[in-house]
């Protein structure tokens, strides 16, 4: 009987991790010869993991807002509203900084109607057909009304790293990048919302947007620098060494700034140490052409008072006047 319940075990177990990152829900759960109390037991012991009323997914290792898209795509399986906000967000792929991935977000084109319920958050907004898309079989307000949300949701930084990341001009697209959305889509947008609270954070946002910025990193710097009255820098310059043209984040003249933000080298081991082994010929290269690269990433924007710091002594040694 031991080896009989050891072997049942082992089917469970195998059964689960050929499901391995799916939405599972409790109806095909049942259907295939799970039981309830099974079902139960399961969650019990980790072996699957509750993302929404009667919707599970099997345990693994992945980041925490690969868990958090899990959850709004099982809990959209349950709501007929657009999922919006930081949700839709993270269905995008759009910047949302200071996430709290607690609840999932969803718009209902009323003026009045919205509440929050455990892990649910509905809000009350004019919504209009154009304004809603599909994002993995789930309604999903589009990129231009998210940008618009997520900047109407907290302080400039969120703001610009949302309509920036929508508004980007890849250098090279390919096939399955999103469309470029424009600023009169994102102002008619924003001008259909009418004033209520954040629509004044958003419309400047919106005036401080470009459509060269690679990542929020680079959004969070520039607004950084913007509100230490520094120089502002020119972005994405391109210079031709040795046959090859190179851009740069942010450039100063003989000074360059790049935002290394995590993810930019690689999934393993020897792509991260073939990139760095580039990016040091690269910052070996401007240096033979008089050019100082200076580095940062998400720890001197988390703690500020560093990337202030480095800039600073950066343009003391190249003579960029800075009233700091």
């Amino acid at each position: 009987m031991e080896e009989a319940a050891r072997s049942a075990a082992g089917r469970r177990t195998r059964r689960f991790n050929a499901s391995m990152g799916e939405l599972l829900t409790r109806a095909y759960l049942l259907a295939t010869g799970r039981s309830s109390p099974d079902i139960s037991r399961a969650v019990a012991e980790g072996e699957l993991i509750r993302l929404a009323s009667g919707v599970y997914t099997t345990p693994g290792d992945r980041p925490a807002h690969a868990v958090y898209r899990l959850k709004v795509l099982a809990t959209a399986m349950t709501c007929r509203n657009a999922v919006s906000f930081e949700s839709a967000a993270a269905l995008h792929d759009i910047p949302f900084l200071r996430p709290s991935r607690t609840d999932v977000h969803f718009t209902v084109d009323r003026v009045h109607g919205g509440g929050r319920r455990p892990g649910v958050h509905v809000h009350p907004r004019p919504l209009t057909d154009a304004e809603i898309t599909h994002v993995d079989g789930a309604l999903v307000t589009t990129r231009a009304r998210t940008a618009i949300d997520v900047a109407m949701t907290g302080d400039l930084i969120r703001a610009v790293a949302a309509i920036d990341s929508v508004r980007l001009i890849r250098r090279f697209p390919s096939a399955n990048d999103p469309a470029p959305v424009g600023v009169e889509e994102l102002s008619a947008t924003l001008d259909r919302l009418g004033r209520r609270r954040g629509s004044a954070t958003a419309r400047r946002a919106l005036e401080l947007s470009v459509d060269c910025a690679e990542s929020a990193g680079e959004s969070w710097s520039r607004m950084l620098m913007m509100a230490w009255g520094m120089p502002m820098p020119r972005l994405q310059t391109s210079y031709r060494f040795g046959g090859r043209e190179h851009f740069v984040d942010f450039e100063w003249g003989s000074l360059v700034g790049e935002f290394d933000g995590s993810g930019k080298y690689g999934d393993r081991d020897a792509e991260r140490a073939a990139s760095l082994e580039a990016e040091k010929e690269r910052q070996a290269l401007f240096s033979t052409h008089g050019m100082e690269v200076v580095r940062w990433g998400w720890s001197n924007l988390t703690n500020d008072a560093l990337l202030r710091r480095k800039l600073s002594s950066a343009f003391a040694r190249h003579g960029i006047e800075w009233a700091a």
